[in-house]
């Protein structure tokens, strides 16, 4: 039977994120790239080829668990398919493929795992996201786990701890979000996506990324009582803060380390500095009080 494919229309645009990125992978370059990653085809089964029951082609590339393609590579084998579907976010360029369409049929067992990712210690809200989308009509969307190995190990055997169980992903694409426990942070694992579907077709990830909300140096936390306003700046800088803390002096350096601003001040929590003179550019401004030092960058247009 022929498994259709859909037409996709748009190219999805890369959504940022707030947090910190601990671990990011889009085969094009950001992330180890697919040698960095474990390979297991569990299954040993044969992809339908060129010559099959619908001649296909584009499930024959898949030769290994996971195969890195390119757009160019998914068009010249399914002239049908026309671009990532824009809810996959971040979907574009190169992906990683796998396929479950095999001769004879049977169940896919295609696992990708990881490197190790460090988590530091103190991390919060730890996230996996990741794009995906099946190629398949409705009858023939792809089935995957996503597992992870809280020790680290990159056997199958040490992917204990189930994540998501996926059935019949999306094939208008689909941006996917996982929370992790917090219990990860200090600690390093892996995680893996194992293509457990059943005579379906072939699906795609991209963007895969774990990020955390990770905690502020006793410099940034100090820093983080200052606030400067406005910024960008044109010719006055104000600086203030909610402790009451008293400055000494402040001193606001170009990126090359060279001082263009000193002043001094007594029983002052909250100042203006005038900085008309200085040129277009980045700056950064050293704040000293008896409690310790801040530093904020600021913009002079």
């Amino acid at each position: 039977m022929k498994k259709l494919l859909l037409s996709i229309l748009v190219l999805g645009a890369f959504s940022a994120n707030a947090q910190t990125t601990i671990f990011a992978e889009n085969w094009d370059g950001v992330g180890p790239g697919v040698a960095g990653w474990t390979l297991y085809n569990v299954d040993g089964r044969t992809p339908v080829g060129p010559e099959g029951t619908a001649g296909e082609a584009l499930s024959f590339l898949i030769q290994d668990a996971w195969n890195v393609l390119s757009l160019s590579d998914i068009q010249g084998a399914n002239s049908e398919f026309l671009e990532y579907p824009a809810a996959a976010t971040g979907m574009a360029n190169n992906i990683i493929a796998s396929n479950s369409w095999y001769t004879p049929i049977g169940v896919a067992n295609d696992w990708l795992v990881s490197p190790l990712i460090t988590v530091p210690t103190g991390a919060t809200n730890i996230t996996l996201t990741w794009a995906a989308t099946s190629l398949g009509s409705e009858q023939f969307l792809e089935d995957y786990r996503v597992l992870l190995s809280p020790t680290g190990g990159n056997a199958v055997a040490n992917f204990t701890n189930l994540l998501i169980d996926v059935n019949n992903e999306l094939s208008s694409g689909n941006f996917r979000t996982q929370i992790l426990n917090n219990n990860l942070a200090g600690t390093s694992f892996r995680i893996a996506f194992q293509n457990d579907g059943n005579d379906q077709y072939v699906m795609f990830l991209d963007n895969i990324r774990v990020s955390a909300n990770l905690p502020l140096s006793n410099g940034d936390f100090f820093s983080s009582k200052f606030s400067i306003y406005p910024n960008p700046a044109n010719n006055v800088v104000s600086i203030s803060n909610f402790d009451n803390i008293m400055l000494n002096e402040i001193i606001i350096t170009d990126v090359n380390g060279r001082i263009v601003v000193k002043n001094k001040y007594s029983n002052v929590s909250q100042t203006e500095v005038n900085v008309s003179e200085l040129t277009s550019g980045v700056y950064f401004m050293n704040i000293d009080t008896d409690s310790g030092r801040a530093t904020k960058k600021f913009i002079k247009n």
